[in-house]
């Protein structure tokens, strides 16, 4: 029976802290009801100006152009279309293993999937979608050398899972993000896509106009009512303080992952899963993704450290009881 879901990628624990930290009670009136037109298709005005300073405070950058898309799913898609009306027929992702959505995202936008290191010498110009930290494996190891476009997937790459210290980032032409992500409320499925660059931004305008019917008016309202009041800092320290109370309780785990250690940024822990360590687990029914959605196999699995407290806690301690008991 599967009854500890480490698989899916919910923030859970980051909601917990986002929801700890404001107000609650927002509700829908009757007065907010009745504005409930058709959107903007590049997002709403006042969440756009709102998502510039976010980007600014997670991030410490500035962008001129800054769209709202479905979540960053929907972001990579239509920057990995920008480039493809341009001509650029491949991109290139880190070798495995890699984000197990990122193939799909590049077959919608029409283009071939290669990692880094494949075709050899190859000619041919690419863009690279690179997420940073790394999804599994949560660090910053990156690329050293691209002679294409650069699509910046930073989903991750905030205070919230990789703390307040400064972090570096590669040369880029598009940053993608998500307060799905960013605030652990999955399913409001809002994202934003960001450049500076006017032309490239001129293409993206017109890519969401025609991809997008426009995105949810009550995610957006629910969203901005939150924003207007969030204390950033509390919000941050307890999305810290969770997530890390989640570290601490999966590492005592290592040992059945050959001493993997729980990475220390990020959301995910990328271990090997031997047959013995398997059966372990699906005898405490727990879940995980599987290495093969990866890139690599099935010796291989992803654990997501960003799930409900309770649950990891719940889990861990039923793996060390049927180990102990084997």
């Amino acid at each position: 029976m599967n009854k500890f879901d480490l698989s899916f990628g919910n923030s859970v624990a980051v909601r917990k802290a986002f929801m700890d930290t404001v107000a609650r009670g927002v509700t829908f009136t009757y007065d907010s009801m009745l504005h409930m037109d058709y959107p903007v298709h590049d997002g709403d005005p006042e969440l756009v100006e709102i998502t510039k300073q976010v980007i600014k405070r997670q991030m410490g950058l500035s962008y001129k152009h800054v769209f709202m898309t479905n979540g960053a799913t929907g972001a990579d898609v239509i920057a990995l279309r920008s480039y493809a009306q341009r001509g650029l027929k491949a991109c290139r992702t880190r070798m495995p293993p890699y984000y197990s959505r990122f193939p799909g995202m590049i077959k919608a936008a029409g283009m071939t999937h290669w990692t880094i290191d494949f075709p050899p010498g190859h000619s041919e110009k690419s863009v690279l979608l690179i997420d940073l930290p790394s999804n599994p494996i949560g660090n910053f190891d990156g690329i050293n050398f691209h002679s294409g476009p650069i699509i910046l997937d930073a989903v991750y790459c905030n205070k919230v899972y990789c703390g307040p210290k400064p972090i570096d980032f590669y040369g880029h032409n598009i940053l993608t993000g998500s307060y799905s992500k960013l605030l652990g409320i999955n399913g409001i499925r809002l994202g934003w896509l960001a450049t500076n660059e006017n032309m490239l931004a001129d293409r993206i305008s017109k890519l969401i106009t025609s991809e997008y019917c426009g995105l949810s008016v009550p995610d957006a309202w629910i969203l901005k009512t939150y924003l207007r009041n969030l204390d950033w800092d509390s919000f941050e320290s307890r999305a810290n303080m969770y997530l890390d109370f989640n570290r601490g309780d999966m590492s005592k785990l290592e040992k059945y992952f050959y001493g993997t250690p729980v990475p220390k940024i990020g959301m995910f822990w990328y271990v090997p899963m031997d047959k013995p360590c398997q059966k372990l687990m699906e005898k405490a029914g727990v879940i995980w993704t599987k290495g093969s959605l990866m890139g690599t196999n099935d010796d291989f699995g992803r654990l997501n450290i960003g799930q409900d407290m309770g649950i990891i806690s719940e889990a861990v301690k039923t793996i060390l009881k049927i180990d102990k008991s084997q």
